[in-house]
C-alpha cells in the first residue's frame, strides 16, 4: 500500500519508532489514537514484521484506536481480549467522565470536542467521545488525565464535572443504528452503498468519483470494489453504514444483504 500524504509517512515512521523502543527496552510502547483510515495503514505496514501487537481503544467495538506494541513476556492473546483487564498498570488510555452541572444540558458529540481542541489538545490524543443523555465517557491518553481533570470544566456555557477512571468503567456501548434488509445486483461498492444510504447507483458513483466515499477508512475512487461482510462505508457528509450481512440470491440473480445503518 502506497501512502500519499507526508502525514502517512510522518505516522508509519512513528509507529516503526514505538516498535523499536518497545524491543530495545522490553517494555510495551504504543502510538496515539488513529482513526480507521491510518488504522489500515498501520495493519498493513506492520502486517511483514514479527512484531507482537495489537489495537485497543479502551472498550471493545472502539472506533478510534491506539496500537500497543509489546515486549515478549506478554501474552498477546489474552492482551488481545482486554488490555486494561490483563495489564491495567500498562494501560495508556483512561477514560474522563463528565457531566453537565445542569442536569437539562443536552452537549453533543460537537460541544465536547469542540471545547477540548479549545485547550489545545490534538485530535490525536483523544479517543472516542461517547456521549450519554447524563454526561459523556472520554476516551483519552492517560498523559492527560490530570491536565484535563483540572481544565476541562466548561463546554459552551455549560459548567463539567469530570473524574478520570480506569477503562474497565466504560460499560456496553452501541452507536445508535437501524439495521435493514436490501438486495443489490452485485455486491460493487456503488450498489452496496445505493442501498445503503437510500440513493442512485449514478449519485454514488459521481460521490465515488470525488473520493467522498471510503470503505473501513481507506478512500477508493472505483465504484466497482467488492464490498465485504463486515466492512464499514463512510461517506463524507453522509454518515457511515455497515455491510452486516450477505444472504444468498433471488430467483433474478439478486444478492440479499443486511444493512447497518449509524444514525
Amino acid at each position: 500500500m502506497s501512502t500519499e500524504t507526508k502525514e502517512d509517512k510522518l505516522l508509519l515512521a512513528t509507529l516503526n519508532d514505538k516498535l523499536r523502543q518497545c524491543e530495545a527496552k522490553a517494555y510495551p510502547t504504543n502510538s496515539t489514537f488513529l482513526d480507521v483510515r491510518q488504522q489500515e495503514l498501520a495493519k498493513y505496514e506492520l502486517a511483514a514484521s514479527h512484531a507482537s501487537y495489537l489495537f485497543w481503544g479502551g472498550y471493545a467495538g472502539a472506533e478510534r484506536q491506539v496500537v500497543i506494541f509489546l515486549p515478549e513476556y506478554m501474552d498477546n492473546a489474552a492482551a488481545k481480549a482486554s488490555f486494561g483487564s490483563v495489564y491495567p498498570e500498562n494501560n495508556p488510555l483512561a477514560v474522563l467522565r463528565v457531566t453537565p452541572a445542569a442536569k437539562t444540558a443536552r452537549l453533543s458529540h460537537r460541544d465536547y470536542l469542540g471545547a477540548l481542541l479549545s485547550l489545545g489538545i490534538e485530535r490525536a490524543r483523544l479517543g472516542d467521545i461517547l456521549v450519554r443523555p447524563e454526561g459523556a465517557d472520554i476516551v483519552i491518553l492517560r498523559e492527560l488525565a490530570d491536565f484535563l481533570q483540572l481544565n476541562f470544566t466548561r463546554a459552551g456555557r455549560h459548567e463539567l464535572a469530570g473524574q478520570v477512571l480506569d477503562t474497565n468503567a466504560i460499560s456496553a456501548y452501541e452507536a445508535a443504528s437501524r439495521d435493514f434488509a436490501a438486495n443489490v445486483p452485485s455486491l460493487r461498492l456503488d450498489s452496496v452503498a445505493a442501498a445503503a444510504f437510500g440513493v442512485s447507483r449514478s449519485k454514488c458513483a459521481d460521490a465515488i468519483a470525488a473520493k467522498l466515499l471510503a470503505i473501513n477508512g481507506l478512500v477508493t475512487a472505483r465504484p466497482d470494489q467488492n464490498v465485504a461482510e463486515g466492512d464499514r462505508i463512510t461517506w463524507r457528509g453522509k454518515g457511515k453504514a455497515e455491510l452486516s450481512l450477505i444472504g444468498g440470491r433471488s430467483k433474478k440473480g439478486r444478492i440479499f444483504i443486511t444493512l447497518k445503518r449509524y444514525i
